[in-house]
């Protein structure tokens, strides 16, 4: 994975001057989503607005959703920017969290088509604050998706997740 993370940072490099525009954050997440091994719909890049709610940077399709507010006690996304701590839920789809997102069909460059009636949830979910200067800017999140935990694949490791919270160190310079 180490080989993987370099080749995110030479991404970060290039869109580094040009920031976190759309097909900036579709190139970062395909790398993320490559390192490991999950599809380009399982990740979510998403920035803090006026210290007070996030928004969706990618997928694109959930910026125009809505944005979810810090203090938003159900939503995994506002917990990890306000605690600035990392986390693993590998039962995802069993605790109580805010789903609105989750409902909204995400086109998938990546993933093949799947009937209507399978759809996928959230089952497993890493989650890590991407951290400035002044605080935390941004939260990226890589999920595994399944009709059931054992269809979403392998859990997520403590070693994904230190992997995940050195790229959001790399990502941080995108976030201006």
């Amino acid at each position: 994975m180490a080989t993987s993370v370099v080749s995110l940072q030479q991404i970060v490099s290039q869109c580094e001057s040009e920031g976190l525009s759309p097909g900036n954050c579709a190139r970062l997440a395909s790398e993320i989503a490559k390192i490991f091994g999950v599809f380009d719909d399982e990740v979510a890049i998403l920035r803090i607005v006026n210290n007070n709610h996030l928004t969706f940077l990618y997928p694109e399709k959930l910026k125009q959703v809505g944005v979810i507010p810090l203090n938003n006690s159900s939503a995994v996304a506002a917990r990890t920017a306000l605690s600035k701590r990392p986390e693993v839920l590998n039962n995802f789809a069993q605790i109580k969290h805010a789903s609105i997102f989750e409902a909204v069909p995400v086109q998938s460059k990546t993933r093949p088509r799947q009937p209507e009636k399978s759809a996928s949830v959230i089952q497993k979910i890493m989650t890590a604050p991407v951290l400035g200067p002044t605080g935390a800017v941004g939260v990226v999140q890589v999920s595994r998706k399944g009709v059931s935990p054992q269809a979403a694949g392998r859990d997520f490791t403590p070693r994904d997740l230190q992997t995940l919270i050195s790229m959001t160190q790399a990502l941080v310079k995108c976030f201006k």
